[in-house]
């Protein structure tokens, strides 16, 4: 019964970190692979994952280090984990991620087990999917406005687009 309870509990969840950019870049790797070993100890499954890698940060971040003074950071490796674990391991995992000793920042989110990431296409894709639903709208009002023209006493089938194409060729030759 406990593998049951067990298995209805588990939930998605990503962790995004930074890792401070005084580890010499050889490092940053095993760094990432003590971020993962302290997440699958708990029992988690890794879903996806992105090795870390150098980045301007948007502000300068600080931490506060042994001897109690600050050091500041301009930089940082970013990297992230999504990982599949019950919700009564999160806070520990939550809490070891962030005591690691190279770990600047780390956020802990709940996410589903989908692929929701579009990176750097994502505004391209944006734009593309825009542009496609203005097209669209111009030859949507534009074919109503033609055939507004010709309206014919029979009630007629809606148009396929080979129609419409054709109707806006015809429209275009006209003007």
């Amino acid at each position: 019964m406990s593998e049951t309870t067990h298995a209805d509990n588990l939930s998605v969840y990503e962790i995004g970190y930074l890792i401070e950019s005084s580890v010499p870049e050889e490092k940053v790797s095993t760094e990432a692979t003590a971020i993962t070993k302290i997440i699958t100890d708990a029992g988690a499954a890794v879903i996806a994952d992105e090795a870390p890698h150098h980045m301007k940060l948007a502000y300068e971040m600080r931490k506060k280090n042994v001897s109690g003074s600050y050091v500041k950071y301009n930089d940082a490796f970013f990297g992230w984990v999504k990982f599949e674990v019950g919700s009564d391991k999160i806070e520990s995992v939550k809490k070891l991620v962030e005591t690691h000793p190279t770990v600047l920042r780390m956020l802990l989110t709940s996410t589903v087990r989908e692929n929701t990431y579009l990176g750097k296409r994502a505004p391209a894709i944006a734009a593309e999917i825009s542009l496609k639903k203005d097209v669209v709208t111009e030859k949507m009002e534009s074919v109503t406005a033609h055939a507004g023209k010709k309206v014919s006493d029979k009630e007629s089938a809606p148009a396929s687009i080979e129609e419409m194409d054709k109707s806006i060729d015809d429209m275009v030759k006209e003007a």
